[in-house]
């Protein structure tokens, strides 16, 4: 077939192939979700408590805050379970929507492509530890996200998954799913401990403890394994 009798797309679909109208679209429709957040909750919440859940917001940004730490002390300070679970849900949409859809140009802009730049080196040398991810990509990079480590989220999962060379579509896929799983364990698990401690909080402290205890033992015992991988290598 001839490019003279080639099919042109027609309607909306001729609209949304023209990269003058798509490529702006897709830089400004994933930095609109976070303004958009904010806006919502200013119009629905209290300003005082507007104020401390943008705090909490902007400190998500910030490392080493991550899900772990905004999201019991959002709980903490009396917001619903669901509430921090979509605002940071939400969060992780528009960061990780900007990055498949802008990798290639968010690199040439001065901070964010310094931020990109060290989420490919991190995820090229976390590739290098972690081998298995290379067979097992969708699972391991939902994973990647899903666990509260230093340096995982929502950027570095998409920066990762383009490492890993997935398509757009399953690497926002990946990255909502481990960061919906997360933030309702996070929310879920925090709100019910909150509520043990109300009711007796000898018995809250003792979970909170034991969890606590738990997660470090697990952190030990994975750089022990690490460091014996190391040593049996030649």
């Amino acid at each position: 077939m001839t490019a003279e009798h080639t099919p042109r797309p027609e309607g909306w679909k001729a609209l949304f192939a023209n990269p003058y109208i798509i490529i702006p679209i897709k830089f400004i429709l994933p930095l609109a979700i976070i303004p958009a957040v904010i806006a919502a909750l200013y119009l629905t919440e209290p300003y005082e408590r507007f104020l401390i859940i943008s705090g909490l917001i902007a400190a998500y940004f910030v490392p080493p805050a991550g899900k772990e730490t905004i999201i019991p002390l959002a709980i903490i300070a009396g917001y619903p379970w669901w509430l921090i679970t979509a605002v940071i849900f939400l969060l992780d949409v528009a960061v990780s929507l900007f990055v498949v859809w802008n990798f290639d140009l968010a690199l040439k802009i001065p901070f964010i492509g310094r931020l990109i730049e060290s989420g490919m080196t991190f995820g090229r040398n976390y590739t290098e530890r972690q081998p298995w991810l290379r067979r097992f990509s969708t699972i391991g990079l939902i994973l990647f996200v899903f666990f509260p480590l230093q340096g995982t989220g929502a950027m570095n999962g998409a920066i990762l998954g383009r490492l890993l060379g997935l398509s757009g579509r399953r690497v926002f896929g990946c990255v909502c799913t481990g960061s919906l799983a997360s933030c309702l364990v996070f929310a879920l698990g925090a709100d019910v401990l909150l509520e043990i401690y109300r009711e007796d909080p000898t018995l809250g402290i003792g979970i909170l403890v034991g969890i606590v205890a738990a997660i470090v033992a697990a952190a030990a015992g994975w750089l022990m394994h690490k460091r014996r991988l190391r040593e049996r290598r030649p």
